[in-house]
């Protein structure tokens, strides 16, 4: 029986994506200091202003996920469980298939399941669309991008906890 396999967030996961936002927040919030030195029209200033804190506050939000140090996803002999999406344990009995899809930087781990998922992880955001469409109700989407470990390490983790699972391309 292998030690259970517990990911955290990585910092340069969460770090880079959330530089483009601040740094349009930061570009947005001087040109609206600029607008009011200039004297220009309080309301075009007012608008540049709140898109400035509003890309400001989501790179924050995106920024803090590097300091969550707590686990995110667990993958053992029992199942896998994703905190960010209802932290509900989903045996092995029940996953069908696993497929690793990535590009431009981004990864995801889609298990197809032998039936609906609990309700927990249905609503995630990541699966709430897949829930609206007739084709997607027992597939669970994982984003993996963030986390500290390569999605192709955990599909190797997969294969070990859970041998039947089958491995898509």
């Amino acid at each position: 029986m292998s030690a259970p396999l517990e990911l955290r967030n990585s910092v340069t996961g969460k770090i880079f994506p959330a530089i483009g936002p601040l740094l349009i927040g930061a570009i947005a919030g001087f040109g609206a200091l600029r607008g009011l030195a200039a004297g220009a029209d309080g309301g075009h200033v007012l608008v540049i202003a709140l898109v400035a804190l509003g890309c400001l506050g989501l790179g924050y939000v995106i920024a803090r996920g590097a300091f969550d140090r707590s686990v995110q996803v667990t993958l053992d002999s029992q199942g896998f469980r994703d905190a960010r999406a209802g932290d509900v344990l989903v045996p092995w009995a029940m996953v069908k298939s696993v497929h690793l899809t990535s590009g431009k930087g981004a990864a995801m781990l889609n298990f197809e399941l032998t039936r609906e998922p609990p309700d927990e992880i249905k609503y995630a955001p990541a699966n709430a669309l897949d829930r609206m469409l007739p084709f997607g109700k027992n597939i669970v989407h994982m984003e993996v991008s963030s986390l500290d470990v390569r999605g192709q390490d955990m599909v190797e983790a997969i294969k070990t906890f859970a041998p039947h699972v089958v491995v898509r391309r």
